[in-house]
């Protein structure tokens, strides 16, 4: 508590209000250098936003492609102008999930958050594990924390020992509850001193997320 309570506010936030953009940093943003994240993500945004918008189109996409590590290699340079074809095969496994659920838009994707537990996802799409889930919910509003490298590192150095993904996310989301802010919120703060200290530049990684 002493050390939530001695960081400053954050300055941003995590939330996205963009069905196809949650669905991309879900597959993306995890045990991968900040940098390659943010300039994929920078290269959808700039030049292929306006033709991927939607789950139809996103589908359509990967329709024209072979599911083989050639066909998603293409849809990778399409999307995100890297040879993320491993990516892509999540981003298949994902979307069809979501498709078979009924989820094809944000509005869709932010109630299934809003319900969803992990225990009811887990097993459910194969390579998603407890940290990658609780980074979708995270940036769809639920307050809840995840797992990461830098919240693995404050809690560390905050009581001098490792501890567990799920007990990370518990501690810190009753931390939240005592400051009286979002636990998302606490997670950005989280975030922004760990990677303003020295020793944090280093590839952002999801613990536990293989």
């Amino acid at each position: 508590m002493a050390r939530c309570r001695s960081l400053p506010p954050a300055k941003g936030n995590y939330l996205i209000n963009d069905y196809v953009e949650n669905l991309l940093l879900t597959v993306l943003d995890f045990q991968m250098r900040t940098t390659t994240v943010e300039h994929a993500a920078g290269y959808y945004l700039k030049h292929r936003r306006d033709a991927i918008r939607t789950h139809q189109d996103l589908k359509q996409l990967l329709e024209k492609y072979s599911d083989t590590k050639e066909g998603n290699r293409q849809v990778a340079q399409y999307l995100w102008g890297y040879n993320l074809w491993s990516r892509v095969e999540l981003l298949r496994r994902l979307l069809a999930y979501f498709e078979t659920n009924g989820i094809t838009t944000q509005d869709e994707l932010k109630a299934w958050a809003a319900k969803t537990e992990f225990k009811d996802f887990q097993g459910k799409v194969k390579g998603m594990a407890f940290a990658i889930f609780k980074w979708l919910v995270m940036r769809l509003g639920v307050e809840t924390i995840k797992p990461d490298l830098w919240v693995h590192r404050f809690t560390r150095g905050a009581i001098g020992r490792s501890v567990s993904d799920q007990t990370a996310v518990v501690v810190l989301e009753q931390a939240a509850k005592e400051l009286g802010i979002k636990a998302y919120e606490l997670d950005w703060r989280i975030w922004e001193y760990q990677r303003s200290q020295p020793q944090s530049a280093v590839a952002t990684t999801v613990a536990g997320a293989a």
